[in-house]
C-alpha cells in the first residue's frame, strides 16, 4: 500500500506540475500575442497616417501643378526671337508685359537642360544703351593695362548680397519676390538697383544679380526660356556653370558692365537681339588691349 500511495502521489504532483506549465505557457503565449497585435495596430497607424500624408502631398502638387499650367502654360507657344526686326529690337519699353500676365516658367535655380527656343520675340526689347566705345576704342591713349578680376569671387559676393531673393521660390511666390527686391533697392549699389520693369513683372532672380540695368530688362523682354539658356550659358558672374571663357571681367570694378567682355561665341549666338552692338564694341576695346584679332560687325 505505502508503494501504491507513493506512485499514485508522484503521479499526482506531476498532473499538478503539467497543469501549471500549460497555465503559465498559455499566459505568456496570450501575453505575446497581445503585444505582437499592439505593435500591427501601431504600425498600420503609421502607415495609414504615411499614406495620407502622401495624398494630401499629391493632392496639393495636382493643384499646384493646375494652377502653373494656368497661369504659364501659354508661354510654350509663343515665338522665340531669331526673326526679330532691328526696330523691334530697338523697340520701346511700353511693349512690356504687365505683372500678372508675363509669361512664366522661370525656376528657382537656373535649370541647365534648358534650350534655346527660335522664332520671333513675343515682347518688344527695351532700346540699346550708348556708350562712348566709339571714340576710345581705336586710340592708343585710351589703352588701360588690368588683368581679369576672378568670376568665382564676384559670383560668391552676388550670392551674399542676393541671398534673401535666392531663398524665395520665385515660381510659386513672385509676388514675394518683387517686394522682397524692392525691400533690397536702398541698400544696393547702382548698377544693381532694380529698373520698374524688375518690380513690376516676374523673372528669375539670377537676372537681378547682374550690374547691368539695360541687359538685365532685355532678358525679362525675351522671355524665361531663353533667359535661362543665356543665364546659364554665357552668365558665368551670376550662375555656377562650367567657366569656358564665355565671358571675361577686366579690373577691380565688376560692377562696371564696360569692364564685361562676352566671347566671340556668345556674341555670334546671342548679338544683334539680346546683346546690342555696345556689347560687341566693349569686347573689341578689350581684345585690342590684348592684341587679339577685333570681331567684325562691331566697328
Amino acid at each position: 500500500m505505502s508503494e501504491s500511495g507513493s506512485e499514485a502521489s508522484k503521479a499526482a504532483k506531476k498532473r499538478e506540475y503539467n497543469r501549471n506549465a500549460q497555465r503559465v505557457f498559455r499566459q505568456r503565449r496570450k501575453e505575446h500575442l497581445s503585444k505582437l497585435e499592439a505593435s500591427q495596430r501601431e504600425l498600420n497607424n503609421i502607415q495609414v497616417e504615411e499614406v495620407e500624408r502622401l495624398r494630401r502631398e499629391n493632392q496639393a502638387l495636382v493643384q499646384e501643378n493646375e494652377s502653373l499650367k494656368a497661369a504659364y502654360g501659354s508661354q510654350a507657344s509663343s515665338p522665340g526671337p531669331t526673326t526679330i526686326s532691328p526696330s523691334e529690337v530697338r523697340g520701346s519699353p511700353s511693349g512690356y508685359l504687365a505683372y500678372g500676365t508675363t509669361p512664366g516658367g522661370f525656376l528657382g535655380p537656373v535649370a541647365a537642360s534648358q534650350t534655346f527656343v527660335p522664332g520671333a520675340a513675343s515682347v518688344a526689347l527695351p532700346a540699346p544703351a550708348t556708350t562712348p566705345l566709339s571714340s576710345t576704342s581705336s586710340d592708343p591713349s585710351n589703352l588701360v593695362v588690368v588683368v581679369p578680376n576672378n568670376i568665382r569671387e564676384i559670383r560668391r559676393s552676388l550670392h551674399q548680397m542676393f541671398a534673401p531673393l535666392l531663398e524665395i521660390h520665385v515660381i510659386s511666390n513672385p509676388q514675394t519676390h518683387l517686394a522682397t527686391l524692392a525691400a533690397m533697392e536702398p541698400s544696393l549699389p547702382s548698377p544693381l538697383k532694380p529698373s520698374q520693369l524688375q518690380l513690376t513683372t516676374p523673372h528669375h532672380a539670377y537676372i537681378d544679380m547682374l550690374p547691368s540695368p539695360s541687359l538685365r530688362d532685355r532678358l525679362i523682354a525675351i522671355g524665361p526660356a531663353n533667359t535661362n539658356t543665356f543665364l546659364t550659358e554665357a552668365c558665368t558672374i551670376a550662375c555656377d556653370t562650367e567657366d569656358t571663357g564665355q565671358m571675361i571681367v577686366w579690373g577691380e570694378d565688376w560692377l562696371n558692365e564696360f569692364s564685361w567682355e562676352f566671347s566671340a561665341s556668345v556674341l555670334e549666338r546671342w548679338g544683334g537681339w539680346l546683346l546690342t552692338s555696345e556689347w560687341g564694341q566693349r569686347a573689341n576695346f578689350w581684345r585690342r588691349q590684348r592684341g587679339a584679332p577685333v570681331l567684325p560687325g562691331y566697328d
